[in-house]
């Protein structure tokens, strides 16, 4: 389908139940949906509009739907700011045309509402069949990045509320968005893939608004190197700045950044627990000890410690198991020798919940876990809602289901040993 098509196919496919009121000259209808000949013939002014036409036709339509007194329309074409001076002096008329109207954009990928199923966006993201509603935020300056984290939160089972992608900036920008979606009550927490900033001083003070609203921000900031940040500049027109200076203002007000893409959401979902360790003690619990040495060296690396049971925890442990030859005196515990079954599983990880000597339980999904996803995730599923510990899994396996479930269900779930352990420095903002 032509990208034109794309936001009607997607308004209808994803749940849309508002009004649609498609112009185009050429069609009398889309889809046995009726088309206007021209934005002078709808039958009302439109709340939100899409533009999908070159240049000439965009400055025209938003003085149009300015002058019917339309909030806001979202421009998709590119050729503007971002393809030096020519382009630059096209914005600005744009920017004209639009008057008291609202623009985001241009050359963006548009906005998503899951909860209310609003998705002005041509994103193929979108193709996807399952979008899963929740309460993390995405704000991003690329429309791909939008699209790619829409489709990664839907492969790992991790709900959004909004989704936004500012692109140019020629009027709404990233603080804008920001300031929005901080007061949206769907909104637990928020991240943002940054190429730049406009103005940094009120990025500061909506950070710090966001921290007294107890909603965490998760920053990506492209351009640390140089080819990153040129790489930037030549994509939306961004000015990316000294990135020491992010790194200074992310960590003056409470902004968390990550260092990998991939952390982005990870990260975000381990913080959307509401769960704070009290400490750095982690408890491991393991069917393969290979993979529990993984999550452990990651974790002593980030400053966390995997200190043994305790006599009394040992005991209960103990207590759990008559195959003979397991022991509980080390950290990780590995089951292997203990006979898996849910009812193990589920008693040793509630007597690491209810040990002292642990602020935070980590158990592991190992390959007996992908033909029985009943044997971790049903009593992960179960503990999490019981206790106000933080409980991060790692799936050693390569198991998108046991992830998507696990997610889905709440539980924060990774499929790298590294994100358990940037999710626990997040956790606690080290």
């Amino acid at each position: 389908m032509k990208t034109a098509g794309r936001p009607l196919q997607f308004l209808r496919k994803h749940g849309f139940t508002g009004d649609i009121w498609p112009v185009n000259p050429r069609v009398a209808d889309i889809d046995g949906m009726r088309c206007y000949a021209s934005i002078e013939d709808l039958p009302g002014t439109p709340d939100a509009a899409m533009i999908l036409l070159g240049p000439v036709g965009t400055e025209d339509a938003a003085r149009q739907l300015s002058a019917l007194g339309t909030s806001v329309a979202i421009v998709l074409a590119g050729g503007y700011g971002e393809t030096g001076p020519a382009g630059v002096k096209r914005q600005a008329a744009l920017s004209e045309a639009a008057g008291k109207m609202r623009v985001l954009g241009p050359n963006t990928i548009g906005l998503l509402n899951l909860r209310d199923r609003i998705t002005l966006s041509a994103s193929g993201a979108l193709d996807t069949e399952h979008l899963t509603a929740g309460s993390i935020g995405v704000i991003s300056q690329s429309g791909g990045i939008l699209g790619s984290l829409l489709s990664r939160a839907a492969a790992k089972g991790i709900g959004l509320s909004h989704l936004v992608a500012t692109g140019n900036e020629g009027d709404l920008e990233v603080c804008d968005i920001l300031e929005w979606m901080i007061g949206e009550d769907d909104t637990s927490g928020i991240t943002l893939y940054l190429e730049g900033l406009h103005d940094t001083k009120r990025f500061a003070k909506l950070s710090k608004l966001a921290n007294r609203a107890g909603k965490n921000l998760i920053v990506y900031k492209v351009g640390k190197s140089e080819a990153g940040a040129l790489a930037s500049a030549s994509h939306t027109g961004a000015m990316a700045g000294d990135d020491r200076l992010y790194d200074a203002l992310f960590a003056q007000n409470g902004v968390v950044r990550a260092e990998r893409f991939d952390d982005l959401l990870d990260i975000a979902m381990a913080l959307s627990m509401g769960k704070i360790p009290k400490g750095r003690r982690v408890g491991i619990l393991t069917s393969t000890g290979g993979a529990g040495g993984l999550v452990a060296d990651r974790c002593g690396l980030a400053g966390f410690t995997t200190p043994a049971p305790s006599r009394k925890t040992a005991a209960r442990l103990a207590s759990l198991f008559s195959h003979a030859g397991f022991t509980a005196d080390r950290n990780p515990i590995d089951l292997t020798l203990a006979g898996l079954t849910p009812e193990i599983v589920s008693g040793s990880i509630t007597a690491l919940l209810e040990a002292n000597e642990y602020d935070v339980v980590i158990p592991i999904v190992g390959s007996s876990g992908v033909g029985r996803p009943e044997l971790v995730a049903d009593p992960v599923i179960e503990a999490v809602k019981k206790t106000s510990k933080p409980l991060l899994v790692y799936c050693s396996p390569d198991a998108p289901a046991i992830i998507h479930r696990l997610n889905s269900a709440g539980v924060p779930t990774y499929a790298a040993p590294e994100s358990c352990s940037d999710a626990l420095k997040a956790l606690l903002k080290i």
